[in-house]
């Protein structure tokens, strides 16, 4: 059983302080943040279930002043010697990964990006730029198109996986770049027996032999370093395809194995409260 964080109150782990709520900890040290109107997931790899990762209000919020609201009351009841607040400060003081989720909508994202600004510049005299921080949400697919693994330059190289059916794009903050894609490693994703376990295994299976050799590196490379991220499709047995897919491919890369199923890997899908499962 891979050593993520179960959901907890607060006590103490091998990796540091963990937490529950839109604020967690996993192996390694990474922390997500979770600034998205829905709940997201840490996969805890084939047929091993996943501990959620909830927004800030409990429940998916689909009004801008709800999600605006709850972000605010999450922040306030955030004390200094709270779990998420030391998992923060850990980070910062380590320079370990941060990911943090965004909003796909870009109004809501520029407002969960200006309170979690307010909030850490007000708590730890900081900005996410002072974290290693990687931002990320969901966009639309851009069809025909297939950087499915992208590495970015923070304080450390962050690499990501999108190994989805949904665009996911990088959030330039505070500059004036434009935000980068990772592609959808099938921009067309099948649907009704198209999307069964076993037509979905040769689907991925193609889309894998056809990726760009130059990304074997990458993902060893953001493996090694604790830095690698995989985006996986919300469902549970398309999940488990996708892995055991792109896995056993992997496995014979040249330049050596990649095994995606590292406890060094995060492993994220979107999911849902009645999706939730409790470890």
């Amino acid at each position: 059983m891979l050593r993520f964080f179960k959901r907890g109150s607060g006590s103490e782990g091998a990796d540091g302080p963990r937490a529950s709520g839109f604020i967690q900890g996993v192996a390694g040290g990474v922390v997500v943040v979770n600034l998205d109107r829905f709940w997201w997931a840490v996969d805890k790899g084939m047929d091993a279930g996943h501990f959620s990762i909830r927004n800030a209000g409990g429940h998916e919020t689909h009004g801008l002043e709800d999600h605006e609201e709850a972000l605010r009351g999450g922040f306030l009841r955030m004390g200094k010697e709270s779990p998420e607040n030391r998992l923060l400060q850990t980070s910062l003081d380590r320079k370990t990964p941060v990911l943090i989720l965004y909003p796909g909508l870009a109004r809501a994202r520029n407002m969960a990006s200006e309170l979690f600004e307010e909030f850490i510049s007000r708590r730890f005299k900081a900005d996410s730029r002072d974290f290693d921080s990687l931002k990320l949400y969901v966009a639309p697919v851009r069809a025909g198109k297939a950087r499915v693994v992208r590495k970015f330059r923070g304080i450390s190289d962050q690499v990501i996986f999108n190994l989805s059916g949904e665009g996911l794009n990088y959030f330039h903050l505070n500059t004036t770049d434009r935000d980068v894609t990772i592609d959808a490693i099938i921009d067309d994703w099948p649907v009704g027996s198209d999307a069964e376990p076993e037509a979905l295994t040769k689907s991925i299976e193609g889309a894998i032999r056809r990726i760009d050799r130059e990304y074997f590196d990458r993902l060893r490379g953001g493996i090694e370093q604790g830095t690698l991220f995989l985006l996986l499709p919300e469902r549970a047995d398309q999940r488990n395809a996708v892995l055991g897919a792109a896995g056993r491919l992997l496995e014979r890369a040249p330049g050596g194995a990649i095994d995606l199923l590292d406890q060094r890997v995060v492993r994220l899908h979107r999911t849902n409260r009645s999706a939730e499962a409790t470890f």
